[in-house]
């Protein structure tokens, strides 16, 4: 019976020798406090099986303290802000006086626009495109608002001709809304309308007022800060 004890207490303590070395293996360990055992010198205890490379404890100095990790900050997000390019085309490029079909040298002017356009909409952030005619201030009402809208829907049709998603393109005629040069050239030449001298010079000095204003609407990603 006592040599029943005296096994059982030992394979006890083997137990729990075998339990604090699976702890903090590599090291002699205190079975009463589970802690490392140090010397004199306050130097922890290796055992013969020590591996500082596995076994190092930071406590003992044989291991250095994991560094705190850094917060990984994210990248601003992108905010999409509508964006509205004007582009002026003088009429005297695109059309004949007094007319609205295309010139033929008015690919010159409309073709790089529609490289833009098709590009906006093949990144999908082409939100639209409207093309605003204009004519100078002689005439009537009526007349120049008709003339306005035949030039824009020819600039019209010739974008969407070209591969603009009709859908996204717009035309109108906004006739003399905005001739600014009107008083201007007025002023300058104020017996135009009896002398044929004078009728060419304000046709001439009232020009930019005859023009197709081309307003793309479009997508710029931005980063918010």
């Amino acid at each position: 019976m006592t040599k029943q004890l005296k096994l059982s207490a030992l394979v006890a303590a083997l137990l729990v020798s075998a339990s604090a070395f699976a702890a903090k293996p590599g090291y002699t360990v205190d079975q009463t406090t589970d802690a490392v055992s140090r010397n004199n010198y306050g130097e922890c205890w290796h055992t013969t099986y020590f591996d500082k490379a596995k076994d190092g404890l930071v406590e003992c100095g044989d291991r250095e303290a994991a560094k705190p990790v850094a917060p990984v900050v994210q990248a601003p997000k992108a905010a999409p802000v509508s964006v509205k390019e004007h582009v002026t085309l003088s009429a005297k490029v695109l059309f004949n006086f007094d007319k609205a079909t295309l010139r033929a040298d008015a690919k010159n002017e409309l073709d790089p626009l529609v490289a833009k356009l098709k590009a906006h909409a093949g990144q999908g952030v082409l939100n639209g495109v409207e093309i605003d005619g204009y004519t100078d201030f002689l005439g009537s009402d009526k007349y120049n608002n008709a003339l306005s809208q035949k030039r824009a829907d020819a600039v019209k049709e010739y974008f969407v001709n070209a591969g603009v998603p009709a859908e996204k393109v717009t035309a109108v005629g906004k006739g003399k809304a905005d001739a600014k040069m009107t008083d201007e050239c007025k002023s300058k030449f104020p017996k135009y309308a009896k002398n044929k001298k004078q009728n060419a010079e304000i046709k001439a000095c009232i020009e930019p007022d005859r023009r197709v204003d081309v307003v793309i609407d479009a997508v710029k990603v931005t980063t918010q800060q």
